[in-house]
Protein backbone atom coordinates (compact mmCIF):
# COMPACT_ATOMS: atom_id res chain seq x y z
CA UNK A 1 0.00 0.00 0.00
CA UNK A 2 1.55 3.33 -1.10
CA UNK A 3 1.60 5.97 1.61
CA UNK A 4 1.39 9.68 0.88
CA UNK A 5 1.67 11.94 3.91
CA UNK A 6 1.38 15.67 4.35
CA UNK A 7 1.72 17.65 7.54
CA UNK A 8 0.40 21.09 8.31
CA UNK A 9 1.51 22.84 11.48
CA UNK A 10 -0.57 25.86 12.39
CA UNK A 11 -1.81 27.00 15.78
CA UNK A 12 -3.93 23.87 16.04
CA UNK A 13 -1.22 21.39 14.98
CA UNK A 14 -3.12 19.69 12.16
CA UNK A 15 -1.78 16.59 10.46
CA UNK A 16 -3.17 14.61 7.54
CA UNK A 17 -2.14 11.35 5.90
CA UNK A 18 -3.52 9.51 2.89
CA UNK A 19 -3.18 5.83 2.10
CA UNK A 20 -4.13 4.15 -1.12
CA UNK A 21 -3.77 0.66 -2.52
CA UNK A 22 -0.69 0.30 -4.71
CA UNK A 23 -2.49 -2.03 -7.10
CA UNK A 24 -5.96 -2.10 -8.55
CA UNK A 25 -6.89 -5.17 -6.56
CA UNK A 26 -10.19 -4.98 -4.74
CA UNK A 27 -10.44 -5.49 -0.99
CA UNK A 28 -13.58 -6.70 0.82
CA UNK A 29 -15.47 -4.21 2.92
CA UNK A 30 -15.00 -4.58 6.70
CA UNK A 31 -17.72 -6.35 8.62
CA UNK A 32 -19.83 -4.12 10.82
CA UNK A 33 -18.65 -4.45 14.39
CA UNK A 34 -20.75 -4.24 17.53
CA UNK A 35 -21.75 -0.63 18.18
CA UNK A 36 -19.21 1.51 20.01
CA UNK A 37 -21.09 4.46 21.54
CA UNK A 38 -19.63 7.82 20.55
CA UNK A 39 -19.00 10.50 23.15
CA UNK A 40 -20.78 13.85 22.77
CA UNK A 41 -17.60 15.38 21.31
CA UNK A 42 -17.28 12.56 18.79
CA UNK A 43 -20.93 12.83 17.80
CA UNK A 44 -20.46 16.56 17.27
CA UNK A 45 -17.42 16.01 15.02
CA UNK A 46 -19.16 13.30 12.97
CA UNK A 47 -22.18 15.57 12.52
CA UNK A 48 -19.99 18.48 11.36
CA UNK A 49 -18.21 16.26 8.85
CA UNK A 50 -21.46 15.07 7.30
CA UNK A 51 -22.91 18.58 7.28
CA UNK A 52 -19.90 19.74 5.25
CA UNK A 53 -20.33 16.81 2.87
CA UNK A 54 -24.03 17.56 2.47
CA UNK A 55 -23.26 21.20 1.63
CA UNK A 56 -20.80 19.94 -1.00
CA UNK A 57 -23.45 17.65 -2.50
CA UNK A 58 -21.79 14.46 -1.22
CA UNK A 59 -23.27 11.41 0.46
CA UNK A 60 -22.91 11.25 4.24
CA UNK A 61 -20.27 8.95 5.70
CA UNK A 62 -21.29 5.95 7.77
CA UNK A 63 -19.79 6.28 11.26
CA UNK A 64 -18.00 2.95 11.62
CA UNK A 65 -17.67 1.53 15.14
CA UNK A 66 -14.39 -0.26 14.47
CA UNK A 67 -12.81 2.84 12.94
CA UNK A 68 -14.08 4.97 15.83
CA UNK A 69 -12.50 2.54 18.29
CA UNK A 70 -9.18 2.83 16.44
CA UNK A 71 -9.44 6.63 16.28
CA UNK A 72 -10.08 6.83 20.02
CA UNK A 73 -7.19 4.48 20.78
CA UNK A 74 -4.86 6.62 18.62
CA UNK A 75 -6.06 9.86 20.27
CA UNK A 76 -5.54 8.38 23.74
CA UNK A 77 -2.08 7.13 22.76
CA UNK A 78 -1.10 10.64 21.60
CA UNK A 79 -2.48 12.16 24.81
CA UNK A 80 -0.70 9.62 27.02
CA UNK A 81 2.65 9.68 25.21
CA UNK A 82 2.77 13.39 24.33
CA UNK A 83 3.09 13.32 20.55
CA UNK A 84 1.07 14.38 17.48
CA UNK A 85 2.05 12.25 14.52
CA UNK A 86 0.77 9.63 12.10
CA UNK A 87 3.48 7.27 13.33
CA UNK A 88 2.55 5.99 16.78
CA UNK A 89 5.38 4.62 18.96
CA UNK A 90 2.83 2.10 20.26
CA UNK A 91 0.76 1.10 17.22
CA UNK A 92 2.78 2.19 14.17
CA UNK A 93 1.23 3.81 11.10
CA UNK A 94 -2.43 4.06 10.12
CA UNK A 95 -1.81 1.18 7.74
CA UNK A 96 -0.40 -0.89 10.63
CA UNK A 97 -3.40 -0.09 12.83
CA UNK A 98 -5.95 -0.97 10.14
CA UNK A 99 -4.14 -4.21 9.37
CA UNK A 100 -3.87 -5.19 13.04
CA UNK A 101 -7.59 -4.56 13.53
CA UNK A 102 -8.50 -6.58 10.43
CA UNK A 103 -9.92 -3.58 8.53
CA UNK A 104 -9.69 -4.08 4.77
CA UNK A 105 -10.19 -1.17 2.40
CA UNK A 106 -9.18 0.19 -0.99
CA UNK A 107 -7.95 3.54 0.33
CA UNK A 108 -7.77 5.37 3.65
CA UNK A 109 -6.86 8.72 5.15
CA UNK A 110 -6.25 10.15 8.60
CA UNK A 111 -6.65 13.72 9.94
CA UNK A 112 -5.22 14.76 13.29
CA UNK A 113 -5.82 17.97 15.22
CA UNK A 114 -5.25 19.46 18.66
CA UNK A 115 -7.46 22.42 19.54
CA UNK A 116 -9.41 23.98 22.43
CA UNK A 117 -12.76 22.68 21.14
CA UNK A 118 -14.31 20.32 18.60
CA UNK A 119 -15.70 23.16 16.50
CA UNK A 120 -12.33 24.96 16.43
CA UNK A 121 -10.58 21.76 15.34
CA UNK A 122 -13.19 21.12 12.64
CA UNK A 123 -13.04 24.65 11.23
CA UNK A 124 -9.26 24.51 11.07
CA UNK A 125 -9.33 21.12 9.33
CA UNK A 126 -11.93 22.35 6.87
CA UNK A 127 -9.84 25.45 6.21
CA UNK A 128 -6.82 23.34 5.27
CA UNK A 129 -6.83 22.17 1.66
CA UNK A 130 -5.30 18.76 2.44
CA UNK A 131 -7.53 17.99 5.40
CA UNK A 132 -10.62 19.31 3.64
CA UNK A 133 -9.85 17.00 0.71
CA UNK A 134 -10.00 13.99 3.02
CA UNK A 135 -13.31 15.02 4.59
CA UNK A 136 -14.87 15.79 1.19
CA UNK A 137 -13.40 12.85 -0.71
CA UNK A 138 -16.22 11.32 -2.76
CA UNK A 139 -14.54 7.90 -2.67
CA UNK A 140 -14.77 7.55 1.10
CA UNK A 141 -17.90 5.97 2.54
CA UNK A 142 -16.97 5.35 6.21
CA UNK A 143 -15.43 7.40 8.99
CA UNK A 144 -14.21 6.82 12.53
CA UNK A 145 -13.91 9.69 15.00
CA UNK A 146 -11.97 9.78 18.26
CA UNK A 147 -11.81 12.79 20.59
CA UNK A 148 -9.83 12.74 23.84
CA UNK A 149 -9.61 15.67 26.26
CA UNK A 150 -6.24 16.57 27.74
CA UNK A 151 -6.01 19.68 29.85
CA UNK A 152 -7.62 22.53 27.94
CA UNK A 153 -7.24 20.79 24.58
CA UNK A 154 -9.15 18.25 22.51
CA UNK A 155 -7.07 15.72 20.59
CA UNK A 156 -9.02 14.74 17.47
CA UNK A 157 -8.47 11.78 15.14
CA UNK A 158 -10.53 11.24 11.97
CA UNK A 159 -10.06 7.99 10.01
CA UNK A 160 -11.66 7.69 6.57
CA UNK A 161 -11.85 4.59 4.36
CA UNK A 162 -13.21 3.55 0.99
CA UNK A 163 -14.65 0.12 1.68
CA UNK A 164 -16.46 -0.30 -1.62
CA UNK A 165 -14.16 0.79 -4.47
CA UNK A 166 -13.45 -1.77 -7.07
CA UNK A 167 -15.35 -4.61 -5.41
CA UNK A 168 -16.18 -6.93 -8.32
CA UNK A 169 -19.46 -8.74 -8.64
CA UNK A 170 -18.89 -12.47 -8.27
CA UNK A 171 -19.15 -14.35 -11.54
CA UNK A 172 -21.68 -17.18 -11.70
CA UNK A 173 -20.04 -20.57 -11.37
CA UNK A 174 -21.32 -23.83 -12.85
CA UNK A 175 -23.19 -25.87 -10.31
CA UNK A 176 -21.06 -28.87 -9.33
CA UNK A 177 -22.52 -32.29 -9.97
CA UNK A 178 -22.71 -34.57 -6.98
CA UNK A 179 -20.14 -37.34 -7.06
CA UNK A 180 -20.39 -40.63 -5.21
CA UNK A 181 -18.23 -40.52 -2.13
CA UNK A 182 -16.57 -43.52 -0.55
CA UNK A 183 -17.86 -44.31 2.90
CA UNK A 184 -15.15 -43.67 5.50
CA UNK A 185 -14.21 -46.53 7.72
CA UNK A 186 -14.76 -45.86 11.41
CA UNK A 187 -11.54 -44.88 13.12
CA UNK A 188 -10.81 -45.00 16.85
CA UNK A 189 -10.97 -41.50 18.33
CA UNK A 190 -7.83 -40.38 20.17
CA UNK A 191 -8.40 -39.52 23.78
CA UNK A 192 -7.40 -35.93 24.67
CA UNK A 193 -4.47 -35.65 27.03
CA UNK A 194 -5.16 -33.73 30.22
CA UNK A 195 -3.76 -30.19 30.17
CA UNK A 196 -2.33 -28.54 33.27
CA UNK A 197 -4.39 -25.73 34.75
CA UNK A 198 -2.72 -22.31 34.82
CA UNK A 199 -1.48 -21.55 38.33
CA UNK A 200 -3.36 -19.31 40.79
CA UNK A 201 -6.54 -19.12 38.72
CA UNK A 202 -5.02 -16.90 36.01
CA UNK A 203 -5.31 -17.74 32.33
CA UNK A 204 -2.41 -18.68 30.05
CA UNK A 205 -2.12 -15.19 28.50
CA UNK A 206 -1.94 -13.57 31.94
CA UNK A 207 0.72 -16.03 33.09
CA UNK A 208 2.76 -15.44 29.92
CA UNK A 209 2.62 -11.68 30.39
CA UNK A 210 3.66 -12.03 34.05
CA UNK A 211 6.65 -14.10 32.95
CA UNK A 212 7.64 -11.47 30.37
CA UNK A 213 7.30 -8.64 32.90
CA UNK A 214 9.47 -10.43 35.45
CA UNK A 215 12.05 -11.34 32.81
CA UNK A 216 12.42 -7.62 32.07
CA UNK A 217 12.75 -6.84 35.77
CA UNK A 218 15.37 -9.56 36.21
CA UNK A 219 17.42 -8.07 33.37
CA UNK A 220 17.27 -4.72 35.17
CA UNK A 221 18.34 -6.29 38.48
CA UNK A 222 14.91 -5.81 40.06
CA UNK A 223 12.85 -8.17 42.21
CA UNK A 224 10.06 -10.14 40.54
CA UNK A 225 6.51 -8.89 40.97
CA UNK A 226 4.03 -11.11 42.76
CA UNK A 227 0.69 -11.68 41.04
CA UNK A 228 -2.07 -10.37 43.31
CA UNK A 229 -5.46 -12.07 42.84
CA UNK A 230 -7.43 -8.97 43.86
CA UNK A 231 -5.56 -6.81 41.36
CA UNK A 232 -6.14 -9.49 38.71
CA UNK A 233 -9.89 -9.21 39.27
CA UNK A 234 -9.75 -5.43 38.91
CA UNK A 235 -7.57 -5.62 35.79
CA UNK A 236 -10.01 -8.03 34.15
CA UNK A 237 -12.96 -5.83 35.11
CA UNK A 238 -11.24 -2.79 33.57
CA UNK A 239 -10.37 -4.68 30.36
CA UNK A 240 -13.93 -5.96 30.00
CA UNK A 241 -15.33 -2.48 30.71
CA UNK A 242 -13.20 -0.96 27.93
CA UNK A 243 -14.38 -3.60 25.46
CA UNK A 244 -18.05 -3.36 26.44
CA UNK A 245 -18.19 0.45 26.47
CA UNK A 246 -15.86 1.05 23.52
CA UNK A 247 -13.19 3.25 25.11
CA UNK A 248 -9.45 3.08 25.72
CA UNK A 249 -8.48 5.25 28.67
CA UNK A 250 -7.16 5.20 32.23
CA UNK A 251 -10.35 6.99 33.26
CA UNK A 252 -13.28 4.57 33.19
CA UNK A 253 -16.86 5.86 32.87
CA UNK A 254 -17.80 3.01 35.22
CA UNK A 255 -14.99 2.88 37.79
CA UNK A 256 -13.22 6.25 37.46
CA UNK A 257 -9.41 6.40 37.58
CA UNK A 258 -7.38 3.27 38.46
CA UNK A 259 -6.69 4.82 41.87
CA UNK A 260 -10.39 5.40 42.50
CA UNK A 261 -11.08 1.84 41.38
CA UNK A 262 -8.47 0.44 43.77
CA UNK A 263 -9.88 2.51 46.65
CA UNK A 264 -13.44 1.35 45.91
CA UNK A 265 -12.40 -2.29 46.06
CA UNK A 266 -10.25 -1.95 49.16
CA UNK A 267 -6.78 -2.15 47.61
CA UNK A 268 -4.17 -0.58 49.92
CA UNK A 269 -0.96 0.85 48.45
CA UNK A 270 1.76 3.46 48.80
CA UNK A 271 2.55 3.47 45.08
CA UNK A 272 0.32 2.48 42.17
CA UNK A 273 0.28 2.55 38.38
CA UNK A 274 -1.60 1.18 35.37
CA UNK A 275 -0.61 0.11 31.85
CA UNK A 276 -3.13 -0.46 29.04
CA UNK A 277 -2.61 -2.11 25.66
CA UNK A 278 -4.68 -3.45 22.78
CA UNK A 279 -3.02 -6.09 20.61
CA UNK A 280 -3.68 -9.46 18.98
CA UNK A 281 -1.14 -11.33 21.16
CA UNK A 282 0.70 -11.16 24.47
CA UNK A 283 4.09 -10.80 22.79
CA UNK A 284 3.04 -7.84 20.63
CA UNK A 285 1.36 -6.11 23.59
CA UNK A 286 4.45 -6.60 25.76
CA UNK A 287 6.78 -5.32 23.02
CA UNK A 288 4.64 -2.21 22.52
CA UNK A 289 4.60 -1.51 26.25
CA UNK A 290 8.36 -1.92 26.59
CA UNK A 291 8.93 0.39 23.60
CA UNK A 292 6.94 3.16 25.31
CA UNK A 293 8.98 5.06 27.94
CA UNK A 294 6.02 5.67 30.26
CA UNK A 295 4.80 2.06 30.21
CA UNK A 296 8.34 0.68 30.48
CA UNK A 297 8.88 2.85 33.56
CA UNK A 298 5.89 1.21 35.27
CA UNK A 299 7.11 -2.30 34.46
CA UNK A 300 10.60 -1.50 35.80
CA UNK A 301 9.54 0.60 38.79
CA UNK A 302 11.45 -0.63 41.86
CA UNK A 303 8.71 0.70 44.17
CA UNK A 304 6.22 -1.88 42.93
CA UNK A 305 6.00 -5.34 44.48
CA UNK A 306 2.62 -6.59 43.23
CA UNK A 307 0.85 -6.70 39.89
CA UNK A 308 -2.54 -7.71 38.58
CA UNK A 309 -2.76 -8.62 34.90
CA UNK A 310 -6.05 -8.93 33.07
CA UNK A 311 -6.25 -10.18 29.49
CA UNK A 312 -9.72 -10.28 27.90
CA UNK A 313 -10.51 -11.23 24.31
CA UNK A 314 -12.45 -8.66 22.28
CA UNK A 315 -12.20 -5.08 21.08
CA UNK A 316 -10.75 -3.74 17.84
CA UNK A 317 -7.33 -5.33 18.43
CA UNK A 318 -8.47 -8.80 19.39
CA UNK A 319 -7.39 -8.66 23.04
CA UNK A 320 -7.34 -5.99 25.74
CA UNK A 321 -4.51 -5.94 28.29
CA UNK A 322 -4.52 -4.22 31.68
CA UNK A 323 -1.60 -4.22 34.12
CA UNK A 324 -2.17 -2.78 37.62
CA UNK A 325 0.88 -2.25 39.84
CA UNK A 326 1.08 -1.51 43.57
CA UNK A 327 3.80 -1.14 46.15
Amino acid sequence: MRVLSSKLYIILFLVAIFLTASTGAAFPAPAEAAGVPLTANEQQMAKLINQARSEAGLSPLVVDSTLSGLARIKAQDMASNGYLSHKSPTYGSLNDMLKAAGVSCYSAAENLAKAPSVSTAFNALLGSRTHRASMLNDNFDRVGVGVISKGYSKIVVQIFIDSKAGSPEPKPQPKPQPQPQPQPKPQPQPQPEPQPEPPSGINADEQTMLNLVNQERAKAGLKALQMDSNLVKLARMKARDMIDKGYFSHNSPTYGSPFEMMKTFGIKYSYAGENLAGAPSVSSAHTNLMNSPGHRANILNRNYSKVGIGVVSGGPYGKMFVQMFTG
